[in-house]
Order: structure tokens, then sequence, then C-alpha cells
């Protein structure tokens, strides 16, 4: 996390009063570094890891600040603050588009206008509530609240697009007035008018490699992501870090690392029988890479969720809690952690959630019930909310969305595509770089131009169902794709399995094992699938959340149906069942984020 706070106002005393209130708390993490500047009726503030990228400068031109590390399109040297206030002096039509790296940046003249953007997807969250006299732009909604002439209202509308989908909807959050910046767009403000934001960059599709047979295909994207790892984690004697899971992701980025002769520390999390951390330590061993184990501490859940309740409200589900524990275990490695998030909805499997099993086809009601299933179901979202309240804001929030969905350029697989990335993975596996940011800076090698181009550019046949994924590490990596490959599930075979694995196989088909729930001693056997356990409604963790969250179930009475809230999300000793342990849960877990954020601000 890097959090930071800017405020354009020009009432001097207002002004330092509410940078006042604001500075004291101090810092919300431990081991943060604090600083500031200002400029005329702007004044800035940050917080960030005293590792972190930050540049700035302030002067008689005003001050700019950077957060984090961006690229000019073609050049892999990182940017500086006085060149992001140079790109952004002109005038709203001819301001540039975002920069390739994880970041954000401001930039404030004499006269009192105001720039602000982040990376090309926006990742980095940038909040805003403005009038032609005030703005304010921050990092966290949290921050907003407490400036002198600001009186927040709950947003209906935020909240029935949160239920819908567990994150925002068309950029409006839990308070009126308050936005999230839409990705690939840049916030201008100027004094005397209402801030707006101003389109730069739209994920690009086409169908330059449609004509091209499979392999050519799985060549090109290979050659591309080979150029962007090497870009954005240039080979040097510096070691970085480097997030290892089991799975596909990050072994594609281990693998190009290696090949690059990039020295790696590699941190997996989990517990040492996990297959998680076996498939994982494979890998690491097969590349001749450090490699550390660190348990998820389950039994810190309250204290992740009150963290994300005050910094994030709900913007981005709630499911995702245990990602505040990864950040403390990175105080150990390199200050740069390379980390794969994205990889698998850019170049993956995320697709097929737009197409209909029948047709093949992707359409919008197919994703629309796809994304619905990481909320509260439609129906019995229509059933809570209380009628006299909300009206029909349910339906007209899904109308709305169709019509974005419609007007966005491309084929229905291509629109499909930008919706997945701008809503489901922007708020869910999106979220988290950011919450890692205050201990080492991440490093997404996804968050490249190029990268996304040659991904719209292929056709849905080639990416969906990791079809090029896989075949890229076949061919390209076929030492990796021999390891065992953690799918969440027992079912670990490699991508190109050997005959001595396919023999254990039969042997263990024969055997039931894997298929036993407890240990020849009739003990039950440990959940070996990490996430299964981190998801857990009914585990340790989630149980203890749900004990802080039960008292304020009465504050959300006047919005909800208590019987139908009951009914989606009982008190916290009844086990609630499941049919699919991390699915199914994240609905119940947007009630309970909601119950918490209540206590402060319903």
């Amino acid at each position: 996390m890097a959090s930071f706070l800017l405020v354009a106002d020009p009432d001097p005393e207002r002004r330092a009063r509410f940078v006042r209130q604001v500075r004291l708390p101090g810092s919300p993490l431990p081991d943060w570094h604090t600083g500031e500047c200002a400029a005329g009726h702007v004044h800035v503030l940050w917080a960030a890891a005293r590792r972190a990228p930050v540049s700035w400068a302030a002067d008689g031109d005003g001050l700019a600040v950077l957060w984090g590390e961006a690229m000019a399109e073609g050049d892999d040297r990182r940017l500086g603050a006085q060149h992001v206030a140079r790109a952004w002096a002109g005038t709203p039509t001819r301001l540039p588009g975002p920069w390739d790296g994880f970041y954000a940046a401001a930039v404030a003249r004499p006269q009192g206008g105001v720039v602000v953007g982040a990376d090309v997807l926006g990742l980095f969250p940038v909040y805003y509530l403005g009038t032609p006299e005030l703005l304010l732009v921050a990092s966290s909604p949290e921050s907003l609240r407490h400036h002198p002439a600001v009186r927040l209202e709950l947003n209906l509308a935020g909240l029935v697009g949160i239920l819908l989908t567990a994150g925002l909807v068309q950029g409006q959050t839990l308070w009126r007035g308050v936005q999230r910046l839409a990705p690939g767009h840049l916030l201008h403000w100027e004094p005397g008018a209402a801030p707006r934001e101003v389109p730069t960059y739209e994920l690009p599709t086409s169908d330059r490699y449609y004509s091209l047979p499979f392999a050519s295909q799985v060549s090109v994207l290979h050659d591309v992501w080979d150029a962007t790892v090497a870009r954005h984690v240039p080979p040097t004697a510096e070691r970085v870090g480097l997030l290892l899971s089991g799975g596909r992701d990050s072994r594609l980025l281990a693998g190009a690392l290696d090949r690059h002769g990039v020295p790696c520390l590699a941190l997996t999390l989990g517990e040492p029988e996990d297959f998680e951390v076996q498939c994982a330590t494979a890998v690491a061993a097969r590349l001749g890479m450090e490699h550390i184990v660190r348990r998820d501490a389950v039994e810190r859940y309250p204290q992740y969720a009150e963290s994300q309740v005050t910094w994030e409200h709900v913007a981005n589900g709630f499911s995702s809690v245990y990602t505040w524990g990864i950040a403390p275990h990175l105080a150990a490695l390199p200050h740069r952690v390379v980390a794969a998030y994205l990889v698998d909805p850019i170049v993956g499997g995320s697709l097929s959630r737009a197409t209909d099993r029948a047709t093949g086809k992707a359409s919008f009601p197919t994703l629309f019930g796809a994304l619905n299933r990481y909320g509260i179901a439609r129906d019995v979202l229509h059933r809570l909310l209380r009628r006299e309240v909300f009206g029909d804001l349910d339906e007209e929030t899904v109308e709305r969305w169709r019509k974005a969905y419609d007007a966005a350029p491309g084929e229905e697989s291509q629109k499909a595509w930008r919706f997945v990335l701008h809503h489901r993975c922007r708020f869910h596996a999106g979220g988290t770089p950011w919450r890692l940011a205050f201990s080492a800076w991440p490093v997404l090698p996804v968050l490249d131009r190029v990268m996304l181009e040659t991904a719209g550019a292929l056709p849905a046949a080639t990416l969906a169902n990791r079809r090029a994924q896989d075949a890229l590490l076949r061919r390209r990596f076929p030492a990796l794709a021999r390891l065992p490959l953690d799918r969440n599930s027992p079912d670990i075979e490699p991508l190109s399995p050997s005959v001595w694995w396919r023999v254990r196989r039969v042997m263990s088909e024969r055997l039931g094992v894997g298929r036993r729930r407890v240990d020849p001693r009739g003990r039950a056997c440990v959940e070996r699938r990490r996430y299964v356990r981190l998801y857990d409604l009914n585990g340790p963790g989630w149980r203890a959340i749900r004990r802080d969250a039960e008292p304020y179930r009465r504050r959300l009475a006047g919005l909800f149906v208590p019987e139908v809230l009951n009914e989606c999300l009982p008190p916290p000793d009844v086990t609630i069942a499941l049919g699919d342990p991390i699915i199914d849960s994240t609905g119940p877990k947007l009630l309970l984020g909601l119950l918490l954020w209540s206590r402060d601000h319903l």
C-alpha cells in the first residue's frame, strides 16, 4: 500500500485544518515513510514503505508526485515526477495515455489545475470527490470523509453494484459523490469547474493474429511475454523477489526470469503439505532459486478484515482479506517483488466465464451470470433489498451495465475480455498489489500496453481455457511443464506428465489415494488445498470475523429484509452449506464486510 491524499481548496484555513487532521493519526501500517508537498491551493500527503519508489518535485511551476514505477512506450527507463509534470502540462484533449507499470501520479499547476492518473488497468486505486470549489483525491475513500465541507451519504447505487458483483460498477462507491477513476482515464480539474474523467486509453482489440495457425499464435504470445518480462525486470546483478505459487501463471513468470538470468528469492505461502507449496517448491528447485515458505496467519483474519473495511470500504469485495497477511512476509524479500497477478485473465482461461457451453458463444447474460456468482444472486438480491428504499435499482443497475457492454467495440468475446479485466479481475486479484506495496513494490509485467495489445489481437479460441498458455509452457518451458501443477485440487498432474507419473497415477486411483477423508488411524485428513482452506467460511478465521460482525446486523435492517439477510448470512455458530467453498462463499462475505463497515458509517 502507498496511501496518498490530495486536497485542492482555496480556503487556506479550512485546507490547513484538514491537513492537520489527516496527518495527526499517522500511518495506517507500521514502518512507513511519510511525505508531503504543496503548491498554491494544493496540498499532497502520502505514506509509503521506506523502500517504495516515490518521486516528487515542487517549485514555482507547481508540484508533481509519482508513486511507483512508470515507463513510456518504447523506453525501458523509469520516469520521474518532472517527466510526469511535463507530460501532463497540456490541455485535457491532448493528455497522453497511461504509461506501463504499477503507479499513480498527480500534477498540480500554480493556477490550481490538477491532473491525477494511474496504471493502464486502474489497479492503483484513485478515488475522488469534487465540486467547482473543492477537489479531494485519495487512494482510499476513508481519507475523504474528514474534510470540514464534506457531508457524505450512503450511495444506494454503489451498494447495489457491490452486492451484484463483489466490486464497483461504473466507479460508484458506497458514498454518494465519491467515484473511483475508471481505467484508461485521467482525472482533470480546474477551479470553477467540476472534475471530469478524460479518456486516454482503451484496451485494444483486433483480429491481427486471427489468420495465423495456432502454433504461430503461441510463438507470438511467447515472444511478447518474454520481451515484456525482460523490460519490466531487466537482467541485473540486483536480486528481485518473486511470489511463486504452484500454478501456471507464476511458473510462466519464473521461467522467463530464469531464462534472462534474473536472480530471484521466491516466496510461497501455505503449509508444507499443501499441494500449492509442494508444486512451487518443485519449480524453485528446478530453476535453482532460493525459496522460502511462510504459513498463512489465519488467526489474524479479524485484523485483516478491519484493514480491508477501513481502507477499501468493500470496493474490492470481502473474500480476499487473507492477502493483507502477505505484505509482512515481503520484508524478507528485495524491495521489488515480481508477481503474476492477472496473467490468467489476460492470456489464460477467464474468457470461458462469458461463453455459453451449449452454443460456444460469448454474451452479456452469460458473463453477468458468471460475475453475479461472486455476489448475491440476482433473484435473492431482489428479495433482500427493501423495495421502499431501493425501488428497482437492482434491475436498473444490470440494465445500465448491459448498455455499457453493448456499446463497447469489437466482437462479443472481445467485449467480454475487457469487461472481465475491468471488473472481476480489477477488483479481486487486481486489488492485492496495492495492499502489498507498503512492504515491497509489486512489479506486474501484465501492466504493459504491448502485452495487452497482443492478447487483445488473439482469437478467443486461442486464449480460452488456458489453451495458449499451456502450449507455451509445454513448448518453451518443457522442464517446468513436467513438474506437478497445482489446480486447487488433489489433481496435480503435470502439463506434460512422464511415463512414471502416469504409472503412479493409475496405481493411486486403484488404491483410492487422494479420495480418503481420514488417515489410516481414522483421523480427519488436513485440507491440502490452500485456497479452500483460506476461503472456508466455516473455518476458524472466518468464524472469528463472523463473530465480530454479528453485533451490527441490526444496522442494516433499514436497507435489507431481516429474514432474507438471515437466510444469506446465518449467525456465526451456524455451519453454512456451500456447493463451491470458494465461489459460493463470496456473497455471504460481502454481507460480513458491510456489517463491519456499518459500524462506523451508518
